[in-house]
């Protein structure tokens, strides 16, 4: 793509709101995904940043118990997705709303979101970097880096494109030999095996590995039965190639 991607991730954030409970959550974003079928428009994802279930405003055992990890899903057309990994049963639970529908709480009453803004900040500077020298003064010099990937995959016979965006979290650099490696995460992938009454339901956090611009890998996060447990829990899937022909993109921050 040749657009230059300037979303600074960690210092943007969604807020939502119901009118039944008398406070606003606030949420980072972690990453995000833009989806289309060929030749439309795309439909863009936000992953945000995980947190453990709590309750709210209490003076003491303000975790849940079974204790549980939290992250949310959400698109700019009012659907959003509440994923759950407890550590008792049920184990793991994805629930898929839009706008003005209940999503089932902790405590059994419910919560009914009537409002989502997002506050996205972008970078003053972006520039795309295809050198080997410009990703590697980024890197030591301890510049933000942003990561796009792109690709395109299928839904049935449907040809789907993907595109990926992320910050650059965890890289390396070689000092005497002209290659870097990229190995980040946790970014939002669609997983096409799913099927969902609402399209914020297909996604899934996963891993990504790359150190050239035309192949990347990656793990996803998947419920799974151990044997002998009672409940599935979250492991990653074996390392696979994201899609046969990718295109990778790496963009340095010059101005915050």
């Amino acid at each position: 793509m040749s657009d230059v991607l300037n979303i600074d991730y960690y210092n943007s954030f969604v807020q939502w709101s119901s009118p039944t409970d008398d406070h606003t959550p606030r949420v980072a974003l972690h990453a995000g995904c833009r989806i289309r079928e060929k030749d439309e428009e795309f439909r863009r994802y936000y992953l945000g940043y995980p947190c453990a279930g709590e309750q709210m405003y209490v003076e003491k055992n303000i975790f849940h118990q079974p204790t549980l990890d939290v992250h949310f899903v959400y698109s700019e057309d009012g659907q959003l997705m509440f994923v759950k990994h407890f550590a008792e049963a049920p184990g793991y639970s994805r629930l898929a709303n839009r706008l003005g529908e209940t999503v089932p709480t902790h405590d059994g009453k419910g919560s009914t979101i009537t409002e989502m803004n997002t506050g996205i900040r972008n970078f003053t500077q972006v520039v795309e970097m295809t050198k080997y020298q410009e990703v590697y003064d980024a890197m030591m010099g301890n510049l933000p880096i942003l990561g796009r990937t792109s690709y395109t995959t299928l839904r049935g016979e449907e040809e789907i494109d993907v595109v990926l965006e992320y910050p650059i979290t965890v890289m390396n650099a070689r000092h005497k030999h002209d290659t870097w490696q990229i190995d980040t995460g946790l970014i939002l992938v669609p997983d096409f095996s799913i099927e969902c009454k609402l399209e914020v339901g297909i996604f899934r956090r996963a891993y990504i590995v790359y150190n050239k611009w035309d192949y990347a890998e990656h793990v996803m996060e998947l419920p799974d039965k151990v044997e002998e447990a009672v409940f599935p829990i979250v492991q990653l899937t074996d390392p696979k190639p994201l899609a046969p022909v990718v295109h990778n993109q790496l963009f340095v921050v010059k101005i915050v």
